[in-house]
């Protein structure tokens, strides 16, 4: 690469050193760390005047707040293991790597916010709508960055054939349940919601199938 190459390319594509790689992923380990740390931060306490009451409250926690703090939790750790994997595969930064990551960390730090929306009461389509969208916007921008990195042949030489095509797979899944369940929460907001399921029941066929396959 001649010296006005280098000059008139991103500042991340010349970043192609170990260190830099190193230093993008521990960013991203730390925004997505912390963004799972908020989701805890205003979960509310069970409440009443005596045990029977709190009880009550508690069981009713269990089934709202609580339930989608889980929900956001594991959302956020499964694009964070294929982030995790898919990284643990790349040899050097290059153009605009650096922009797309962090677009998808913004989308990751939006899904607290999202979480609070969709548990709050009174706004229930709103609050499906918007945080399906959110969730969509996570599994976009990992595709997107993807996609550069395969296309840019970021990938390290001894990556696994099937890497590009796993990722892809288990990012698209959740995306496309997460999308329909867009239009669906408009007709109804607890169907929107079973849809956000579908990504474990095509996960448990797809193991049963590869079980089967190996038997």
């Amino acid at each position: 690469m001649t010296a006005a190459t280098r000059d008139s390319a991103p500042a991340d594509e010349t970043d192609g050193t170990d260190r830099g790689l190193e230093r993008l992923v521990f960013f991203s380990d730390a925004v997505i760390a912390i963004a799972m740390t908020l989701l805890a931060i205003e979960l509310p306490l069970p409440e009443g005047d005596d045990d029977a009451a709190r009880w009550r409250s508690l069981g009713e926690l269990l089934t709202g707040e609580y339930l989608s703090f889980l929900l956001s939790f594991v959302v956020i750790g499964a694009f964070w293991s294929v982030h995790h994997r898919l990284f643990q595969r790349v040899a050097r930064l290059g153009p605009w790597i650096t922009w797309l990551n962090l677009i998808f960390l913004f989308t990751i730090v939006v899904l607290p916010l999202a979480t609070r929306l969709h548990r709050q009461e009174g706004a229930e389509q709103v609050g499906v709508v918007v945080y399906a969208a959110v969730v969509v916007g996570v599994g976009v921008s990992l595709l997107l960055l993807l996609w550069q990195l395969h296309r840019a042949g970021l990938l390290r030489p001894d990556a696994p054939p099937g890497t590009v095509r796993g990722a892809a797979q288990a990012i698209s899944v959740p995306v496309f349940a997460f999308a329909i369940s867009i239009p669906v929460a408009f007709v109804s907001t607890a169907a929107a919601r079973y849809t956000w399921l579908l990504p474990v029941l095509v996960l448990l066929v797809v193991r049963g199938y590869r079980r089967w396959q190996r038997a």
